[in-house]
């Protein structure tokens, strides 16, 4: 048989833990139907049975204040799940089950998991298990979701209770004090009349008390509708007068009454003589002072790790690429189809595939801070630099992740409830230094700056934080004036991350990154390839074969000098040698000659290299030039020159503008660097070094890439959780100006006082 599986739980409780530990590698990602939230879901076999999991957004309660509320809530009542499996932080029982006492009104099949066991155990509590499963209503299983400890007790619990063998998993209600039960008994005879046997009536009752806006919609269209909402607005009067507070606040307090009154009887907590180690762990990482700089450090050693640890791989894949191309080559007559797949779509894949070791070496450690829980002290760290833009801490989340990809970390931007502070944090977002930028930043880096590539990349990135910053300053001030709400961030207990752990939330972000691989980028290159292909016939005025027989001449010329002259240099020597123990050929002179005469003639070698791969890149540039792709760099290079840019700037930027990693795929075509035009060329990086580029060019073009206008899908996530053109256009507008205005000043300013000379 097939069960329906939901998993709900607060944020930061190990509910994405627990669903990666029961559904593996079955899951799918996508979004929930009308709306850009996440949603993840996977299935599991166990028994003979088969059980389709959805993993609920994280929220505090189910009052469908914000989107991620709406959406679990809604699936809830209308999918009807044959169980809900409710993950609860075991170190914070209180807090954790406030959302538990909702999901037992809603009266669906409850198996409640008590995450992190190991947590509350360090910190001196003791659960009896047996009778808070007893108090609600539910089979409670104790589990240590990273290591996996307890799944397959929980397997078995979901197993009895969508089979209706627990004897736990018995309905229970929520006990409010008797003045509010005589109006949810009101309220509840009134909705039950209405004939509607699958309303879920003491839900709806308690919802309406609490003046919930969704339930008092929803009654609304009822055929006796107002009639219901003229008793709640007598039940709401009644409440109030009594209790002196709101109805909502009253059975909010109830609730926690009951939370309280289950953990007194379950929970024993035992004094520590010392603080836990979260705590002590935090005095260092978010002191006052020491957050920042500890911050800084760990983001340059991930940027430092990244590069250095990823280069290893990136040369056995640039090898690998290159053999694939040459395969294909050999295999195809010269063709536009040959072309096409070689140069094209191998080519310009091959060009971003080479750098997926950065990527997903970037993503690990991503998840790995995430994982830890530093993630959220870091939002802690940044809640004074924040509100001085007029955003508290949480909004630093989101732009965190704007690391990995803008187009989720701008629709992460849901969780802020205000629509003035997801709208400031959505038009800053995008100068967060993408995965998609960082191909382009190791590729220029490592050009021109081989000894400080690493510490060039972290620049970008501090410097996308401190143009997001000073723009949201900017922006609060103008067209987002205000002060953001108040909120409390919650800070997660630190945990050990797991490698499953880790390689399953790393797998899933780098999956997503080679999907684009194959589709958007793809395509990008194919259409890059087409523009830098046609017209096929080119004239070139400059004679290149000549230049390159002269080029062979000359060595050959000069290498005959050379042997001439050692030759010469042997018969002296011998001439002048005198010894009858040692030939002259075993003397340390003639060893020396040897030694001369190959270190001579190998750099005669390499300067003939150099000239013959100069020449061919003078050679492509010029073909090029006359392509399609070269007349329309042409067009934009007066606009690009005084950055320092040439035509072929124009033209990667401007395909760029597509998906930043095609910056590279562009610049492999521009280069033709399938035509291995020496042994050993690097392709893209041999191209810009022979190109022009200087140090200081190159540094105002990754400062232009950081943070000109955004892809086309941060475009599409920036007008849809906007909701207008008008922040749109605002958008691609401001962070074009800013782009041009700041590599600018870079090239200006770097000229006069001779930066990077």
């Amino acid at each position: 048989m097939n069960f329906n599986i939901a998993i709900a739980g607060n944020p930061n409780c190990g509910k994405t833990t627990i669903f990666n530990a029961l559904t593996g590698a079955r899951q799918h990602v996508g979004n929930w139907p009308g709306v850009t939230v996440e949603r993840k879901s996977g299935k599991y076999y166990y028994s003979e049975h088969k059980f389709n999991v959805i993993d609920l957004p994280g929220t505090y309660s189910l009052a469908a204040f914000s989107a991620e509320e709406t959406i679990a809530r809604q699936f809830l009542i209308d999918d009807k799940p044959d169980v809900v499996v409710n993950i609860v932080d075991a170190s914070n029982l209180e807090r954790n089950l406030f959302l538990t006492t909702q999901l037992i009104e809603l009266g669906r099949p409850l198996v409640i998991v008590l995450n992190m066991m190991d947590m509350a155990q360090e910190k001196g509590l003791e659960i009896d298990v047996d009778t808070l499963a007893t108090l609600l209503g539910a089979p409670v299983v104790p589990v240590v979701g990273r290591n996996g400890e307890g799944i397959d007790i929980l397997k078995e619990k979901i197993l009895r209770v969508v089979t209706e063998l627990s004897k736990k998993a018995r309905p229970i209600d929520i006990t409010y004090p008797r003045d509010i039960e005589a109006e949810i008994e009101n309220v509840s005879a009134l909705v039950a009349n209405n004939g509607s046997g699958e309303r879920l009536i003491r839900w709806t009752a308690v919802k309406l008390l609490e003046s919930d806006e969704q339930t008092r919609n929803e009654v609304r269209n009822l055929e006796d509708g107002q009639e219901i909402l003229e008793q709640v607005g007598v039940s709401i009067d009644r409440i109030e007068r009594l209790f002196k507070d709101t109805g909502r606040a009253v059975i909010s307090h109830a609730r926690y009454g009951f939370i309280q009154g289950a953990t007194r009887e379950c929970v024993i907590e035992k004094l520590q003589d010392t603080a836990d180690y979260s705590r002590r762990i935090d005095q260092v990482l978010t002191h006052r002072w020491l957050g920042l700089p500890i911050f800084a450090l760990f983001m340059w050693l991930m940027f430092k790790i990244t590069y250095d640890l990823g280069s290893f791989p990136m040369e056995w894949i640039d090898a690998g690429v290159t053999g694939l191309r040459n395969i294909f080559s050999g295999m195809l007559p010269e063709s536009m189809f040959a072309s096409l797949l070689v140069d094209g779509a191998i080519g310009g894949v091959g060009a971003i595939a080479v750098f997926l070791p950065n990527i997903f070496i970037l993503f690990f450690i991503i998840a790995m801070l995430e994982d830890s829980g530093y993630m959220a002290r870091v939002a802690f760290i940044m809640d004074r630099v924040m509100h001085n833009i007029g955003l508290h801490g949480k909004a630093f989340i989101p732009m965190i992740m704007g690391f990995g990809c803008n187009v989720p970390a701008i629709m992460g931007t849901r969780i802020l409830e205000s629509r003035r502070d997801r709208i400031l944090t959505v038009l800053i977002n995008p100068f967060m230094s993408c995965s998609a930028r960082l191909p382009v930043y190791v590729l220029v880096a490592g050009a021109f700056f081989p000894a400080n590539a690493a510490t060039v990349i972290f620049s970008m990135y501090v410097l996308g934080i401190v143009v997001a910053i000073a723009s949201g300053k900017l922006f609060s001030k103008t067209i987002l004036k205000g002060m953001s709400k108040p909120f409390v961030l919650e800070l997660p207990p630190y945990q050990r991350p797991t490698l499953r752990s880790l390689v399953m939330h790393t797998w899933e972000r780098g999956y997503l990154f080679i999907q684009k691989m194959g589709t958007v980028i793809l395509v990008g290159s194919v259409i890059v390839w087409a523009l830098g292909y046609f017209p096929v016939s080119v004239h070139i005025d400059r004679d290149y074969d000549t230049e390159r027989a002269t080029i062979s001449q000359t060595y050959a010329q000069d290498l005959t000098d050379l042997t001439t002259k050692f030759e010469a240099s042997i018969e002296n020597g011998r001439s002048g040698y005198h010894s009858e123990m040692v030939q002259y050929e075993s003397s340390s002179g003639y060893q020396e000659l040897q030694t001369q005469f190959s270190t001579l003639k190998k750099q005669l070698s390499e300067q003939e290299s150099a000239k013959l791969c100069a020449l061919r890149q003078q050679e492509i540039g010029d073909i090029t030039e006359q392509k399609w792709i070269g007349r329309i760099g042409k067009i934009f290079e007066p606009i690009v020159a005084p950055l320092g840019f040439t035509w072929r700037e124009s033209v990667a930027l401007i395909t760029g503008f597509v998906a930043k990693e095609i910056v590279v795929s562009t610049y492999g075509v521009l280069f033709g660097v399938g035509e291995n035009v020496d042994e050993g060329n690097q392709g893209v990086i041999s191209g810009l070094r022979s190109s022009g580029m200087t140090p200081l060019a190159a540094l105002s073009f990754l400062i232009f890439t950081l943070l000109y206008t955004p892809c086309l899908a941060t475009v599409a996530a920036i007008k849809r959780e906007t909701g207008t053109w008008a922040y749109t256009f605002f958008s691609i507008g401001y962070s074009l100006g800013l782009a041009y205005a700041l590599a600018f000043v870079v090239h200006y300013f770097g000229g006069i006082f001779n930066w990077l000379s």
